[in-house]
């Protein structure tokens, strides 16, 4: 019997979900889609019934594909109330022949979350960062090394445990099976970055709709990670109030003349109105649009911007900042982003040569940035599904203290 593993990205405007049958060396890709999504904000749950809904369409769409297709999901999670920090661990090497084994490593790793835990939050990831042996450091796996004393750093990612009980909750009333939970940035980078700008340092800004969610990379090793509450959506809310109009009349307005440097665009290029809202007359200034677009993107970027700088200058960014997520598709983004930043931008793609895709539809669908997050998860899963430094070995005790 096949066995699938799927991707569930839940965002506050789409849902994006993959599910791929699982071989011997690769991950077969049998189905890709995009659904609405409601109930959601920010990257967290408002409105369970109305998520519920829409996530039970999802699951029966799924189940004509194979009802295993929901026994093995890998979800994304977001938002403000996700924090990241440094910690370290240590721990003596236990046998007589000092060679350093896989419960020597799982053992450092555990002493690394014996650090106090925000009040009503709980360890998400707890991803090492370097090993050290004897003081020695820069170690990437220790494991058939020798020494004494084993020490590794770690970045600990908590998550506000109300918001994933809910989460899981809803997930589990649809009946998807959830086989892990994915920090959204990290599931995005997994697919979006090349070792080669890890390595580099790099700092990958998911632009999705109702959040901006960020991760910063260094000499292969994650720096930093945070959520910032404003995204495109709050675009499409700023030009809803300037042109007074509906919200699904503003998105329209944003994807089909949406630009996000004003100076492009001339003054005398206008909108008819009346051709995204029936309730409107005359013309409108494309100038405007760009202007007011321009103004929330340089806000969202000039926050990026400040996580950026909070690091230090001991972190430096050769690799310069990767853009990924549906607000990245707006022209004129790099742009505004490289002037805001003040680094080189690149949209990224998702890496999709570790995927068997047969159907060209499916591969077109999935060669986007707003698939990111989605491709990153199946990644994630299938490259450290069984790893407890991933934060998803253990998932299942995990999940027994999410959901009585």
């Amino acid at each position: 019997m096949a066995n699938f593993v799927t991707g569930l990205d839940i965002g506050s405007s789409q849902i994006k979900c993959i599910v791929a049958e699982e071989g011997k060396n690769s991950l077969s890709v049998v189905a890709a889609l995009k659904h609405p999504s409601s109930g959601l904000r920010r990257g967290v749950v408002v409105d369970q019934e109305e998520a519920t809904g829409i996530l039970r369409e999802l699951v029966l769409d799924l189940q004509k594909i194979s009802r295993r297709a929901v026994h093995n999901v890998f979800v994304n999670v977001n938002g403000e109330h996700i924090k990241s920090r440094i910690s370290r661990g240590v721990s003596v090497v236990s046998r007589p022949d000092q060679e350093i084994q896989e419960d020597d490593v799982e053992r450092v790793l555990q002493s690394s979350k014996a650090i106090k835990v925000t009040p009503n939050h709980l360890v998400l990831h707890n991803i090492a960062r370097e090993y050290f042996i004897d003081d020695v450091g820069d170690i990437q796996d220790p494991r058939g090394m020798t020494g004494n004393r084993l020490e590794v750093a770690t970045l600990i990612v908590e998550a506000f445990s109300p918001q994933l009980n809910l989460l899981m909750k809803t997930l589990e009333r649809v009946g998807i099976r959830v086989g892990g939970l994915i920090y959204n940035p990290l599931a995005a980078s997994r697919a979006a970055l090349s070792r080669r700008q890890k390595d580099l340092g790099v700092a990958l800004v998911d632009l999705g709709f109702g959040s901006t969610s960020v991760a910063v990379f260094e000499e292969n090793k994650l720096a930093f990670a945070k959520t910032i509450p404003l995204g495109v959506g709050h675009v499409t809310n700023d030009i809803a109030i300037g042109f007074k109009t509906s919200i699904d009349a503003a998105e329209k307005m944003k994807l089909t003349y949406g630009f996000a440097t004003a100076k492009e665009i001339s003054r005398k290029d206008v909108i008819n109105l009346v051709d995204f809202d029936p309730a409107l007359t005359g013309e409108a200034s494309k100038r405007f649009l760009a202007e007011v677009i321009e103004v929330r993107l340089a806000e969202i970027l000039d926050l990026v911007n400040n996580e950026l700088k909070s690091l230090g200058r001991e972190v430096e960014l050769p690799g310069g900042a990767v853009l990924t997520g549906g607000g990245v598709k707006m022209k004129g983004v790099t742009e505004l982003a490289r002037k805001e930043l003040h680094l080189p931008v690149h949209v990224g793609y998702p890496d999709l040569s570790s995927l068997e895709i047969l159907n060209p539809t499916h591969k077109e669908l999935l060669d986007d940035p707003e698939f990111a997050t989605a491709v990153g998860l199946l990644l994630w899963a299938n490259a450290e599904g069984g790893r407890s430094g991933s934060g998803l070995g253990g998932f299942k005790r995990f999940f027994r203290r999410l959901v009585p």
